[in-house]
């Protein structure tokens, strides 16, 4: 999530330029990319970094000047396609798609967008989070979206948004957390994010009543109108013993790729088609001591995470990654891996 300043990026086309550093929401993942020179068809190169390493990029302008595309390498024949729409910015939105073959068909993967990194106000690096009057932030709980501009009142920083019936924002900065105050003549709520959901254009964290101090869910903030957030699910706080509900989605990531799949359950397991490097099912085991989520691909392969409560973070869980050829081998370790619960 970053502070646009007077130098951030708020026309179109946006201006490229060597050693920018673009941060990019996309797949449930936030991706960095770093623009480098110019290649010889024109297009911007990127080294693009990804929770699954680095790749290659490019930055490509269509010939009207009305789609900017991101693309990175996923493997030696696939890639992402982050195709952002014509816009004001500084907050650029688009479609996100996966090639399995460079000449194959697109598969949508839901929308993307990318903002410029100014210096100097990354709160991945920089924390608690800058706050400062005059900034309009947007959030989302279970209970609606508000939107609200930042007042400095006496050392106390608030928002207040006028509706029917009134709602007061409120908002603290700590070393702990990032936490919005929403208060409505029906509800108390509090949305609390902490540092490891301000990585990207969108804050996630978890809701809470104020009162009950009982967890509602997700939530998500963003610096910026209410847009940026539509469609955007929030990682669910990590618990022990796992607790999924129907329509949940999960995020597995192991050395092999990413897969993301909304679960249901069925005889005894969750269940949901994976959408990913390779296609096929993921099925999410819950025993006493351990979680097993497996993607069961198509052409026999099995890619698969298990966990324990010795995993839990802020977002996810850690654990270790299995592979198997061909669903009959023994999997073995294949380094580490995370899953990650959205609602």
């Amino acid at each position: 999530m970053l502070l646009p300043t007077a130098t951030a990026q708020s026309s179109w086309p946006p201006a490229l330029q060597t050693g920018q550093v673009w941060t990019v929401s996309a797949a449930g993942e936030t991706w960095t990319a770093t623009a480098g020179a110019v290649d010889a068809d024109g297009d911007r190169e990127l080294q693009v970094s990804t929770p699954r390493g680095a790749s290659k990029g490019w930055f490509i302008l269509n010939s009207a000047k009305t789609v900017l595309s991101l693309l990175t390498l996923q493997g030696p024949d696939s890639y992402w396609a982050c195709r952002l729409d014509q816009g004001s910015g500084p907050l650029y939105k688009g479609s996100l798609s996966f090639y399995a073959k460079r000449d194959g068909p697109a598969e949508a993967r839901g929308t993307c967008t990318a903002q410029l990194r100014v210096a100097g106000v990354n709160p991945s690096s920089r924390w608690p989070y800058p706050l400062a009057a005059g900034q309009v932030w947007s959030v989302r709980t279970p209970s609606g979206t508000v939107t609200a501009t930042l007042e400095n009142n006496a050392g106390n920083w608030s928002g207040v948004v006028s509706r029917t019936p009134p709602v007061v924002m409120g908002v603290t900065a700590q070393t702990e957390d990032l936490s919005f105050m929403i208060v409505s003549s029906t509800s108390e709520q509090v949305c609390v994010i902490e540092q490891g959901g301000a990585g990207g254009a969108v804050l996630t964290g978890t809701a809470y009543d104020m009162n009950s101090e009982v967890a509602l869910g997700g939530c998500s903030a963003t610096l910026g109108p209410a847009a940026a957030l539509a469609g955007v699910r929030a990682a669910v706080r990590p618990v022990w013993p796992v607790a999924p509900q129907t329509g949940d989605q999960w995020t597995i990531t192991t050395p092999h790729g990413t897969w993301t799949s909304t679960v249901r359950p069925s005889e005894g397991i969750w269940m949901g088609r994976a959408a990913g490097p390779a296609a096929g099912d993921v099925g999410i085991q819950i025993g006493k001591t351990t979680v097993v989520a497996g993607v069961f691909a198509d052409d026999g392969r099995v890619f698969a995470c298990r966990v324990d409560q010795l995993g839990i973070g802020p977002a996810s869980f850690t654990g270790t990654a299995l592979y198997s050829p061909n669903g009959t081998a023994t999997p073995t370790e294949a380094g580490t891996c995370t899953i990650t619960q959205h609602r």
